[in-house]
C-alpha cells in the first residue's frame, strides 16, 4: 500500500475512533469530573488530527514542482531575492514562512544573514541574526545615533567582518565606541568608513595609535570624513581605494597644526600605496603645497580617478607631483586663495600636460555652469556624448548620462569681477584643452551678464553641432550664434543704420565695440539649439525682444547655409503664437507646452522665480 493511501486510512481512523468516542461522551460527562476528562480525551484528538493534517500538507508541498528542486538551487534563488532588494532590507525573510524545508534552507545558510543596518534596532532580533550568520563574513552598517548597548553587540564579531561603515558618529561619546571597536582586531576587513557628524570642526585623535588592534591584511577601500588623523596612521597593504574628505580646508595657526600637515608623511603613504585606484582627498593637503614647486614625482599607474579639494594652490601643486595616465578621471574643486589675485587659471597648463601625454584624449561634451551669486565657475567635459538627446542643463553636477574625464570646479574671491574672471578662464580653457572636436555644449547661468565676446572664446570649436543654453542669464550667446547681416556700409547693418530686430546701431564707437560680441559667427556646423529657462518676452539693450533674437538666430542660419534642423523649448515663457512661428522655420521642433506667465509686464526691476531660482 503506498504512503498516502496508508495516510488516508489512518485519517478514516481517527474520525472513527473519535465518532466512537463522541458516542460514549453523551452517556459520560454527566459530572464535571467527566466532562474534563473527555475534554482533555478530545483535546489529543485534535493534537493527533492536527499533526496527521500538517504531515499530509508536507506531503503534498513534497510534489509541488519546486519542491523537486536541490538545496543548492533553492539556496541560490534566496540570494538572488535578496539582491532585488536594497541589501540591508530584510523583506526576503518572507521565504522562511512558506515551509519548514525552505525556513531549514535559509536557516542553514550563515551568508544569509550576514548584512546589518541601522534599522531596525532591535537588540533581541540583532542577537539573533548575528547567531544565524556565525562566523559568515559580515557586512555591517551603523550610524551614531544607535545606542551603546546595539553597538556591544557587533563589537565581538570584527575579527569575521568584511565590510564596516561607521557614519556621522557623535563626537562627543566617540571615545567609547569607536575605540573600543578599534581595540579588537579585523584580518578579514575589505571596507571601512568612518565619518563624524560635525559639521565644521573635524574630531581629532579619536582613533588613538591605530585604527584597530591588530593589522588589515585585506583591507581595500578606506573612507574617513570629518576626522584629523597622522597619515602614517592610514593601513597600506593593498589598498585600491583611500578617501580623505573634510567639509572645511583647515588655517590652523599658532603652534597646533593639524596631523595631516605633514606632506612627507603623506607622500610616504601614496609612494606605498602603488595599486591605488582611486583617491579622494578634500580640504585635507597639507598647507606646505601653497610653497610647493611640485618638483617630486609620484606615480600612480593604476589610478583611475583622482578627487582633489581644497585652495587653488594646493590643489594645483598636488597635481604636478602625481604622475597619472591621460585616462585618469580629475574632479577638481579649487576654493580662492586669501590673496586677491585670480589664480584658478593657474591649474590649467597642468590640465593641459594631462590630457595631451602620449595618448592624447578629444573631448566631445563640454558643460559649464556660471554661478554669479556664490562667484563659482563649474566646468565638466567628457569624451562621450550624452546618450539623451535633450538633457537638462541644471544636472551638471550630477550628470548620469556621461562619465566625464574632467569635473573643475573654481570658485573667486568677490574682490574681483566674474565676468571678466570667467571670460578670460574659458578662454584659456577651450585654448589649452583638448576641444577640437567638441560636439556638444551647454551653458548655465541664473543671472543676466555682461556682453562676453563669445565668439572668440569658442573660436577654436567649430565641429560643435548641438547648444545648450539655459537660463535667464544666456542672451548673449543666443546673440552670438546669429550669423552677421551683410553690410550696406562702413558701420552699418542695412540702409537705415538699424538691424530690423531692434538691435541698435553701431555708428558710434560704443555701439561698434557691442555689435562686435552680438555678431562674433561662431559654431558654422549647428544644427541644434536646446533651450531652457528662457523669458521670451524679455528686452535686452543689444538685441530686442528674445522671441525675435531666436528667430532671427533661426531664419538668418538658414539664409547662410547653416540651417537648424532641432529646436528644442523646455521651462520657458513663451506662448503658443511664438512656439507656432518657430515650428514653422524649423523642421524638428519640440515644445514642453508650457507657456510660463506670459502675461507679466516686462519690468527691468522684476525678480523672476523660476524653480526656487530668482533672477534679477
Amino acid at each position: 500500500m503506498s504512503s498516502n493511501a496508508q495516510a488516508s486510512t489512518a485519517l478514516s481512523d481517527v474520525f472513527a475512533r473519535f465518532e466512537c468516542r463522541m458516542n460514549l461522551f453523551r452517556f459520560s460527562i454527566q459530572t464535571p469530573k467527566a466532562r474534563a476528562a473527555a475534554l482533555a480525551t478530545a483535546d489529543q484528538d485534535i493534537d493527533v488530527a492536527r499533526h496527521l493534517l500538517l504531515s499530509m500538507f508536507t506531503r503534498r508541498n513534497m510534489l509541488v514542482p519546486i519542491s523537486v528542486l536541490p538545496t543548492e538551487i533553492l539556496t541560490r534563488i534566496f540570494h538572488f531575492n535578496t539582491f532585488s532588494e536594497d541589501r540591508y532590507s530584510l523583506g526576503w525573510v518572507q521565504v522562511t514562512h512558506v515551509c519548514r524545508r525552505w525556513r531549514q534552507i535559509a536557516l542553514d545558510d550563515s551568508t544569509l544573514w550576514t548584512t546589518f543596518s541601522p534599522y531596525p534596532r532591535n537588540k533581541e532580533w540583532i542577537a539573533e541574526r548575528l547567531s544565524r550568520a556565525r562566523n559568515a563574513p559580515l557586512v555591517i552598517n551603523l550610524c551614531g545615533s544607535m545606542g551603546q548597548d546595539s553597538f556591544s553587540l557587533f563589537t565581538p564579531h570584527i575579527s569575521h567582518t568584511r565590510e564596516l561603515y561607521l557614519r556621522n558618529m557623535p563626537n562627543i561619546p566617540h571615545s567609547t565606541v569607536i575605540q573600543g571597536i578599534n581595540a579588537q582586531t579585523a584580518p578579514a576587513l575589505e571596507h571601512l568608513e568612518l565619518s563624524m557628524s560635525g559639521y565644521l570642526s573635524p574630531t581629532k585623535h579619536c582613533v588613538g595609535d591605530s585604527f584597530f588592534g591588530g593589522p588589515l591584511p585585506e583591507l581595500r577601500i578606506f573612507s574617513v570624513s570629518q576626522l584629523l588623523f597622522p597619515w602614517s596612521l592610514v593601513p597600506r597593504a593593498r589598498l585600491t581605494e583611500l578617501n580623505v574628505t573634510l567639509k572645511e580646508e583647515l588655517h590652523i595657526s599658532g603652534p597646533e597644526v593639524s596631523p595631516q600637515d605633514d606632506l612627507n608623511a603623506l607622500i610616504d603613504l601614496l609612494v606605498n600605496c602603488p595599486t591605488l585606484e582611486v583617491l579622494t582627498l578634500k580640504n585635507c593637503l597639507p598647507v606646505t603645497l601653497i610653497e610647493s614647486s611640485g618638483g617630486q614625482t609620484l606615480r600612480l599607474p593604476r589610478l583611475s580617478s583622482l578627487c582633489l579639494g581644497g585652495s587653488s594652490s594646493r590643489v594645483t601643486n598636488m597635481l604636478k607631483m602625481l604622475k597619472l595616465s591621460s585616462s585618469t578621471t580629475l574632479h577638481l574643486n579649487c576654493a580662492p586663495e586669501y590673496a586677491v589675485t585670480p589664480n584658478g587659471h593657474v591649474i590649467l597648463p597642468v590640465l593641459s600636460a594631462h590630457f595631451n601625454l602620449s595618448t592624447p584624449i578629444w573631448f566631445r561634451s563640454f558643460k559649464i555652469n556660471l554661478d554669479h551669486v556664490e562667484h563659482v565657475l563649474d566646468i565638466v567635459a567628457s569624451t562621450s556624448l550624452l546618450t539623451s538627446p535633450i538633457p537638462h542643463a541644471n544636472a551638471i553636477q550630477t550628470d548620469t548620462d556621461i562619465n566625464p574625464e574632467l569635473s573643475l570646479s573654481l570658485s573667486f574671491s568677490r574682490d574681483h569681477d566674474f565676468n571678466n574672471v570667467v571670460d578670460i578662464i574659458l578662454r584659456r580653457v577651450c585654448e589649452v584643452l583638448p576641444f577640437s572636436k567638441l560636439e556638444f555644449l551647454s551653458i548655465y547661468s541664473l543671472l543676466t551678464t555682461p556682453p562676453i565676446n563669445w565668439g572668440e572664446v569658442f573660436r577654436h570649436c567649430t565641429e560643435v553641432t548641438t547648444v545648450q543654453v539655459a537660463g535667464y542669464g544666456m542672451a548673449s550667446l543666443l546673440e552670438a550664434l546669429t550669423p552677421p547681416r551683410r553690410s550696406s556700409g562702413k558701420g552699418r547693418h542695412d540702409d537705415n543704420g538699424r538691424d530690423t530686430r531692434g538691435q541698435a546701431p553701431d555708428n558710434d564707437d560704443n555701439n561698434d565695440s557691442v555689435s562686435a560680441l552680438v555678431h562674433a559667427p561662431i559654431f558654422p556646423k549647428l544644427t541644434s539649439l536646446l533651450l531652457e529657462m528662457l523669458i521670451f518676452n524679455d528686452v535686452f539693450p543689444s538685441s530686442g525682444i528674445l522671441f525675435d533674437l531666436v528667430l532671427s538666430t533661426v531664419e538668418q542660419r538658414k539664409a547662410k547655409k547653416t540651417p537648424l534642423t532641432t529646436l528644442c523649448i523646455d521651462q520657458c515663457t513663451i506662448s503658443e503664437d511664438e512656439a507656432d512661428a518657430l515650428e514653422k522655420v524649423v523642421p524638428n521642433f519640440r515644445w514642453d507646452g508650457d507657456q510660463g506667465d506670459v502675461d507679466d509686464d516686462n519690468d527691468d526691476d522684476d525678480d523672476y522665480d523660476y524653480g526656487g531660482f530668482y533672477y534679477r
